[in-house]
């Protein structure tokens, strides 16, 4: 089975706590093997027991079982993964400063991509597929470029992970495959 990667929306903020131990321990207990957990904001490499599509509700059921409060997992194939990495628009910003570069990964093909990010900044954004590439050359801390602006815009619920994270989960589940 290829590896899938399996990205928790919105989890250790506003007391939704959920440490890495109990995110493995929640993926092994449906029988899932190689899991890992990468820094301790919702991130999951495994090797699925069953089809790759069941891997994100499967999770959410149980950690709302687990937890008592609805977890969305967004998953990508190792295979989907790599296309967001080889179609990254901004491989420039990438090689000289991928902290500032984010992924925002969509639950689904978003309804709009006529979106301006002009009035919120400096900012650059891309749309590719499920997901949405921005920079924020001066930092996402102080942006108004957030990630329930491009939510409402596309319509669609997501999570965001920083470049670094991305080729980290990348390499995670290329030690799997």
């Amino acid at each position: 089975m290829s590896p899938v990667i399996a990205l928790l929306r919105a989890v250790n903020v506003g007391g939704r706590t959920v440490k890495s131990a109990q995110l493995r321990e929640v993926a092994e207990s449906l029988g899932h093997t190689q899991v890992t957990t990468y820094v301790n904001s919702g991130n999951i490499v495994l090797v699925p027991s069953g089809a790759a599509s069941a891997v994100g509700p499967g999770l959410t059921a149980a950690l709302v079982a687990e937890l008592g409060f609805d977890v969305p997992v967004i998953t990508r194939s190792l295979a989907q993964w790599d296309a967001v990495v080889e179609r990254l628009p901004f491989p420039d910003e990438a090689s000289s400063d991928p902290s500032h570069l984010v992924l925002y990964c969509w639950d689904g093909a978003p309804g709009s991509t006529d979106f301006d990010p002009a009035p919120y900044g400096r900012e650059t954004v891309a749309f590719a597929g499920h997901e949405t590439y921005a920079y924020y050359p001066d930092g996402i801390g102080r942006s108004k470029l957030t990630l329930p602006v491009l939510e409402k815009a596309t319509g669609r619920s997501g999570t965001a992970r920083n470049w670094n994270t991305v080729l980290a989960l990348q390499r995670l589940a290329r030690e799997r495959a």
